[in-house]
């Protein structure tokens, strides 16, 4: 990752840290291996009526589709952890998965992440943004 200011919230090997061209990021703290689990992050399920009054608003960019037709009569997920502020890459190396047993959105590492690296996923949608990797 290129520079990143100081830490400035941490728990477990996942902390927040800010990208001088991102922003807020999330980055491992410690060595995190292939197929662990980053996070499962508690989610608050959005009806589809709730997901359309948030798509008027910033929060936009922070919700996960959770199921059901993303465009229309699907449900949403806020995800109440430090998921929600993983940043977009085509090369992602981590993955959130939704677990319906548990409603969380589970982000789990698709290689080894080396302590420092951001934790980045792909979000799977058309991006409102242009791409920085």
């Amino acid at each position: 990752m290129a520079a990143a200011a100081a830490l400035r919230h941490g728990r477990g090997k996942i902390g927040i840290a800010i990208h001088p061209e991102k922003g807020r990021c999330l980055v491992a703290t410690e060595p995190i291996a292939r197929g662990e689990l980053i996070e499962a992050a508690p989610v608050i399920i959005l009806t589809a009526a709730d997901c359309a009054v948030l798509d008027r608003t910033t929060l936009a960019q922070y919700y996960f589709h959770w199921d059901g037709d993303a465009d229309a009569d699907g449900r949403g997920a806020i995800a109440l952890g430090y998921v929600g502020l993983c940043n977009h890459s085509a090369r992602p190396r981590a993955e959130a998965r939704r677990n319906f047993r548990d409603a969380t959105i589970d982000l789990v590492a698709l290689d080894e992440i080396a302590a420092g690296e951001e934790v980045t996923i792909d979000y799977n949608c058309p991006l409102w943004f242009e791409v920085r990797e």
